[in-house]
């Protein structure tokens, strides 16, 4: 009986564990495709919403451990860690409870769909909104597998985590049933990951451009203090003359990689169109803008000649990052010199713009949502470049996570993805997944990408056919009519009939 009472917390929490662990940055890829079992059999017994939040505490706290790292600018972000794990876990709890009440109205088959349809909703819902993230999606863990992401490129990547919530629940009905017949629908899962692979990537056919890629170490303190930028600036200036010297068509520079406003200091400035100008290239990089008074963090493209031609401004901050969410809100509530103490200013949101000659540019946080970068394919993009600055995390795992996203925006668009990082990693992902180049050093990545001009059918029609297949499978597996005992009511049934018996 104690094993039984200890279980029903150990296991939830060990699921969660274990799906941490498949995640990027810890890597055991695979044990995603079992970590859910312990999980969906506490549900499957009735204590689905403790199941749920147990799981989600162990899961977020475990893989967005990251985000502790941020202590060392303001110890607000430990109790603000403890409230977006609970933030979090409170729908995955809410989707425990709902189906464990579904348990006991379908058979195995609908219930495991059902589970796998819910756990996809719930990661689409939960990127949705001013709070929206990303992070922690289960479709993540198998970045490093080509072979297992094509299904982004036709319905996206939710479709990954409901095949890999499927496989998780048709292999529970095996152990829970013993019935080996309950294995054809894991591998009916699991051919859902694979099968895509079997079509082949259109070939590239556009033109050919050779990038170098600018990655840096500056430690977020460091560049942070506008005392610093000469150093930094003849830093950076070495790490673009090796850059230059590999004959490229394009460099890029990561995020706000400097503590100044570019577009507003005409001698920095003047020292990004001379990398321009010397080496026959174009230059991209980010930098923080002031515009009538308004803070915009930025992506500006210099041609040939080192004239700016084109930018684009983030139009998805960071919540609590960037900007507060509701300031006003938290001013009526007499909280509003604390948010200042948190952030002193919010960063404005870009307007719906174009991409910047034919590139798109979602900036750090953003490429971490499908969403923004094939908004920019559908409106001509035929490359993606990121830049980020993921040095305030402290070379965590939060750097493998960030460029995990890389992979699945290139191969939900089928377009070359270059990621420029301080602090993170750098590279070049080709549109089948395959990362063929990268490091996590102070260096420069050369590559070669091509523009892309097909349309793949997740850029065409987005979420949508997914989200349709989701809501139908569970509403097929809602029962009509009067619902069937489950068995746990029919062994409670049979020992009132077995006391009754004995009474008389």
């Amino acid at each position: 009986m104690a094993w039984k009472n200890w279980s029903q917390w150990l296991f939830p929490l060990a699921s969660g564990a274990l799906a941490a662990a498949a995640m990027p940055g810890l890597d055991g890829t695979f044990l995603i495709l079992v970590a859910l079992i312990p999980l969906l059999h506490e549900i499957s017994s009735g204590r689905g919403f403790r199941a749920g939040i147990l799981f989600g505490v162990a899961f977020f706290a475990t893989d967005l451990r990251w985000v502790l790292t941020l202590y060392r600018f303001t110890p607000l972000v430990v109790p603000g860690f403890v409230l977006m794990v609970i933030y979090l876990a409170l729908p995955v709890g809410l989707l425990g409870f709902v189906l464990a009440r579904l348990r006991r109205r379908c058979g195995d088959v609908r219930w495991a769909l059902a589970a796998a349809a819910g756990f996809a909703l719930l990661e689409f819902l939960r990127s949705l909104g001013p709070l929206g993230i990303s992070f922690s999606s289960l479709y993540l863990s198998f970045h490093r597998v080509p072979s297992f992401v094509q299904l982004a490129a036709f319905l996206g990547p939710y479709a990954i985590t409901a095949a890999i919530v499927g496989v998780n629940a048709f292999l529970y009905a095996v152990l829970r049933k013993r019935d080996a017949r309950f294995a054809l629908g894991a591998l009916a899962s699991v051919a859902l990951l694979v099968a895509p692979s079997l079509v082949p990537v259109a070939p590239d056919s556009g033109s050919r451009e050779r990038v170098a890629v600018i990655s840096s170490l500056v430690e977020q303190e460091a560049k942070l203090d506008a005392r610093n930028l000469p150093v930094l600036l003849a830093r950076y200036g070495a790490l673009a003359d090796r850059a230059v010297a590999t004959d490229p068509d394009l460099v890029v520079f990561p995020e706000s990689f400097l503590p100044a406003y570019i577009l507003r200091n005409p001698p920095v400035l003047a020292r990004l169109a001379a990398v321009a100008r010397e080496g026959g290239t174009r230059v991209l990089f980010g930098t923080g803008d002031v515009r009538q008074g308004d803070l915009y963090n930025c992506v500006v493209l210099l041609d040939r000649t080192g004239d700016v031609v084109a930018f684009y401004d983030m139009m998805h901050p960071v919540p609590f990052g960037e900007y507060i969410p509701g300031r006003g809100a938290w001013e009526v509530l007499g909280m509003g010199p604390l948010m200042d103490s948190f952030l002193p200013s919010d960063l404005r949101a870009g307007r719906d713009e174009p991409p910047i000659e034919r590139i798109a540019t979602p900036i750090c946080f953003e490429s971490t949502f499908p969403g923004g970068s094939r908004a920019l394919v559908r409106r001509g993009a035929t490359l993606i470049v990121t830049v980020t600055n993921d040095a305030w995390f402290s070379l965590s795992s939060q750097r493998d996570a960030h460029f995990a996203f890389a992979v699945f925006r290139a191969v939900e668009n089928r377009r070359w993805m270059i990621q420029s990082a301080n602090g993170g990693v750098s590279g070049v992902v080709s549109p089948s997944g395959r990362v063929t180049a990268s490091t996590r050093d102070e260096d420069v990545v050369v590559g070669e990408v091509f523009e892309r001009s097909d349309v793949s059918a997740y850029t065409r029609w987005g979420d949508l056919p997914a989200l349709c297949a989701f809501g139908l499978t569970i509403l097929i597996a809602v029962p009509r009519g009067r619902s069937a005992p489950s068995e746990r009511g029919r062994r409670a049934s049979l020992l009132r009939k077995k006391a009754k018996a004995t009474r008389t």
